[in-house]
Parts: C-alpha cells; structure tokens; sequence
C-alpha cells in the first residue's frame, strides 16, 4: 500500500533539509495514514494529530529514503476507567520521482471475522 503526494521536489538529488521541510508542511494529510490504525490499542484509541513528530530523515539510495517519525494517541472511555496517552515510534519507507513522493505504508488494520473464517 502507498501514499503519493504531489509535490515539486528533484527526483534525481533530493536533499534531505527540503524533503524534511516538505514533509512537515504535508503532516495534516499524512498522520493519520502513517500512524495506521489505533484500533490494535482499543476501539476508544483517537490518534493526536499535533504530537506528529518527525525525528531523522536518512538517504538509503539515490532517490530512496528512510524517516523516523513519533505521535501520539490517547485511549478515552469512562466505562472502562481509561484515560491515558500513549506515544509511538515508527518508521516508513520512501521514494522521490519527479512530480511526487511516495510512501511505503504497511497495512496495519485488524482482520475482522470475515477475514479469519
């Protein structure tokens, strides 16, 4: 699974200030993707999109990058006594061609019965 975003970024040398720089801008449409589903947490976990944090951008290959990113979410339900922030790392996998970049998103959504019948 991927996630393109436009952009007008070099695809042949992409320095790592302007691909950070981009990727900062472009954190509303990219959190929740990214932070994947909170539902492994509890069905109450809500992800906190302004503790979105972008910790190390690394150059693997010419055009193929590595970013270290950390956000939080928080668990809420009164029933259940449960109101607590949690904070994750992860990291994603990332190429830059021309005209955009594009995220190697791991899917993360809990199977539902269907899918273990």
């Amino acid at each position: 699974m991927s996630l393109q975003l436009e952009s007008n970024i070099d695809g042949d040398n992409p320095g790592i200030p302007e691909l950070t720089a981009f990727i900062q801008r472009n954190i509303p449409k990219i959190a929740q993707p990214l932070a994947g589903d909170l539902q492994w947490y509890s069905p109450h976990a809500q992800l906190l999109p302004e503790s979105f944090k972008i910790k190390s951008v690394e150059k693997l290959a010419s055009n193929r990058f590595k970013m270290l990113y950390q956000f939080s979410g928080h668990i809420f339900s009164p029933c259940l006594d449960l109101n607590e922030t949690f904070t994750r790392e992860e990291q994603v996998m990332f190429q830059v061609f021309p005209g955009r970049v594009e995220f190697e998103l791991i899917d993360n959504q809990q199977p539902s019965p269907a899918d273990e019948l």
